[in-house]
């Protein structure tokens, strides 16, 4: 299985480094539950996986990696041959995750039957279409990743830091924060071979020193990269926007989507999620030049709540609206949705919520931050120069499709 699995790994499409891409049904503008809007701003690190053993003295990139690899795993994404597009799963803001074609050393040849040029997949079968990172969170077998590393899963394999290939299941995912929690099905007499802690990432500042671990190119585990914040709370544009995001210089390649940003005390500070740079146009396997991450505060509590509930609650509006200079301008409103039974119309330009300006410092979604669905907000809206205000009632998101 594992020199099966191994042979097929160079082949598939890898799960890299990007933001997700499912589009969300009339949704445009969200924000999440109170307790994950305060999460990231306030300090203390989320427990729910148990608390962190921080030392009081920083480690060594080297000490670190030996500290947390055990808990660092490849997650394989498997789907089905010829149930649709097992080409790569596709990110947005100019990021799309695309297949590595086999090249000099590998055992298949370049546009050959099935994957990416593998060749002994049938149909029907279950084959990998993308590989990422993740890590252990617990002693019974909890592994947090990116939503975007299992998107379309029919199985998933985890591939321990040992090499031990066992299934898991995905206990829950949300695609807006980029966040999943998977359960290792593991056989008699396997031990789960480590677990990481989650560390407080409001206690990060811009110039503070970090360690990224992942599966670099979907075939390299426990690659092990440092370097710096850069900044705090970035806000990625796509599909789903990402608010709250570390900017970090860490080197990140293809394949290390889910896999841990640490602290000098070897602590999760972030989940790796997006890179930006020359090499992450296409099939190239350059590394990022700048790399975001998901706050661990919102990443612990997002996946403390799928494991109670599988699922996270989101306050709607009912609207899709594109960001421009003067606000959010409301390209579409939802047929009996919270915004159309408040009156907003197609055209309008929400400039306010409850009295805080929408910049790009202070998205709509972001000032939707701390409500909940039943929560009443008051929307100022600029209407062919006319500008009033309106009162809705935020409704709950509803499920999700793939």
């Amino acid at each position: 299985m594992q020199d099966r699995m191994s042979r097929r790994l160079r082949q598939v499409a890898l799960t890299g480094v990007l933001t997700p891409s499912l589009m969300l049904g009339a949704m445009g503008t969200l924000g999440p539950v109170s307790a994950l809007a305060q999460a990231s701003s306030t300090s203390g690190a989320c427990t729910a996986f148990g608390a962190p053993s921080s030392s009081a003295s920083p480690m060594s990139a080297a000490d670190i990696a030996a500290k947390v690899e055990p808990a660092v795993v490849t997650v394989v994404n498997m789907q089905q041959m010829g149930s649709g597009d097992l080409s790569g799963i596709s990110g947005v803001n100019g990021l799309p995750d695309m297949p590595v074609a086999p090249g000099p050393g590998s055992d298949q040849p370049a546009g050959g039957q099935g994957i990416n040029g593998a060749q002994d997949a049938q149909p029907g079968e279950n084959v990998p279409a993308g590989v990422g990172s993740g890590f252990i969170v617990d002693n019974v077998g909890h592994v947090v990743t990116n939503a975007h590393v299992v998107a379309g899963a029919q199985d998933l394999t985890v591939t321990l830091s040992d090499g031990t290939d066992v299934p898991a299941t995905v206990v829950g995912k949300d695609d807006l924060l980029d966040v999943a929690l998977l359960k290792l099905d593991l056989p008699a007499g396997t031990s789960i071979p480590g677990v990481v802690a989650f560390g407080d990432s409001s206690k990060l500042r811009p110039g503070d020193s970090v360690v990224a671990i992942g599966t670099a190119l979907g075939e390299y585990p426990n690659t092990v990269s440092e370097g710096t914040v850069n900044g705090m709370h970035r806000s990625l544009a796509g599909a789903y926007p990402l608010s709250a995001m570390i900017q970090h210089d860490a080197e990140i390649w293809h394949g290390d989507s889910g896999g841990p940003l640490l602290n000098l005390q070897g602590e999760v500070v972030g989940i790796n999620t997006a890179g930006i740079g020359s090499g992450m146009m296409g099939a190239d396997t350059s590394a990022a030049s700048m790399g975001f991450a998901v706050e661990s505060n919102i990443a612990c509590t997002a996946a403390a709540e799928l494991l109670a509930d599988g699922h996270i609650v989101w306050p709607y509006l009912g609207i899709q609206a594109e960001s421009t200079p003067q606000g959010e301008n409301v390209a579409d409103v939802v047929a009996d949705g919270p915004s159309a039974k408040a009156g907003l119309q197609t055209g309008d330009v929400i400039t306010e919520v409850d009295g805080q300006k929408v910049d790009r410092q202070h998205t709509l979604l972001d000032l939707l931050y701390g409500h909940k669905p039943g929560d009443v907000v008051e929307l100022t809206v600029d209407r062919n120069g006319s500008t009033s205000t309106m009162q809705v009632t935020l409704g709950e998101r509803p499920a999700t499709t793939q």
